[in-house]
């Protein structure tokens, strides 16, 4: 993981764990599962034996050179067009639809819609890792509206 990598991983770690509905926890795989402290409103349609996933709203997710995140929400809580300014405020990123194959080398981001649960997906490389505000007003509330609904 590179310096950077590790800056902004402190960042993001930072918010969430402000954070009042919500806690995380390194996974045993070098990455932070985002949990609530209830289990989450769809948790009825996961499989039966896994708490830990009863309560995943999502995961943070170092690599050696990029930042990911994805992170689950209730359907129909938030729109895309409520994310596009929050999640891509530059408009550096590149837009993804759920289904096709996301770029390797570029930062990214999707916004996928199912009957259970929504969901965000967000990759941080380079520049846009970098010059990405974790700490943004705008995008720490919109975490702490994502979370909030897990209450």
């Amino acid at each position: 993981m590179n310096r950077s990598v590790e800056n902004k991983l402190k960042e993001i770690l930072e918010v969430f764990n402000s954070l009042p509905n919500c806690k995380v926890e390194q996974d045993e795989v070098d990455r932070f599962l985002i949990a609530s402290h209830k289990p989450v409103p769809w948790s009825d349609s996961l499989e039966e034996g896994d708490v830990k996933m009863a309560h995943k709203i999502g995961y943070i997710t170092p690599h050696k050179a990029a930042l990911g995140l994805y992170i689950d929400f209730p359907h129909d809580h938030l729109e895309i067009d409520q994310l596009d300014d929050i999640i891509d405020p530059e408009f550096t990123l590149t837009y993804y639809e759920p289904g096709t194959k996301p770029s390797n080398v570029k930062s990214w981001w999707r916004f996928r819609s199912d009957e259970k649960f929504d969901s965000l997906h967000l990759v941080l490389r380079k520049t846009e890792l970098d010059l990405y505000d974790f700490k943004r007003e705008e995008w720490v509330q919109l975490m702490k509206e994502i979370t909030d609904v897990h209450q």
